[in-house]
């Protein structure tokens, strides 16, 4: 079930969001929220190699999440029953897609507040993506494999 791939993905995630805590830490907010959303592709990613051996060349969270929604609609009952959850997320994915962008290349400059709403999306993110692996795996917890 998982991959040489899937291990880099989620271990690039992990470094992504620490590089996140980091700038939050030093008020670098707008790179916070960059890092923090690379880190919410990296683990929807990271799932989608360790599950089905694939994931879509895609860079936004959203379309990235109906991907993730659809392979488990298809998948057995125990996952399945993650989609719901997915599906709440939307509205926070948006914001930390949004934030991505805006941090590069608008005239925004965010603060401390949307900062850490970035780093909390992208520990949703996390957490939920390791509750579907430990799920795919019969309930064995491990990050990294």
């Amino acid at each position: 079930m998982s991959s040489k791939k899937a291990y880099l993905l989620c271990k690039r995630a992990e470094e992504m969001f620490e590089g996140a805590k980091w700038r939050l830490e030093r008020g670098h907010y707008d790179l916070a929220c960059f890092e923090a959303e690379q880190a919410a592709q990296l683990w929807i990613k990271c799932l989608a190699f360790e599950l089905w051996n694939e994931a879509p060349r895609l860079h936004d969270l959203n379309q990235l999440l109906g991907f993730i929604i659809r392979k488990l609609s298809l998948s057995g009952k125990e996952i399945s029953s993650f989609v719901d959850k997915f599906r709440q997320m939307r509205k926070d994915l948006w914001f930390l897609s949004e934030s991505y962008y805006e941090a590069r290349y608008e005239e925004v400059e965010y603060g401390s507040e949307e900062g850490e709403r970035c780093l909390r999306i992208a520990e949703k993110v996390r957490k939920l993506v390791e509750e579907v692996r430990r799920a795919a795996r019969g309930g064995v917890h491990d990050i990294s494999a």
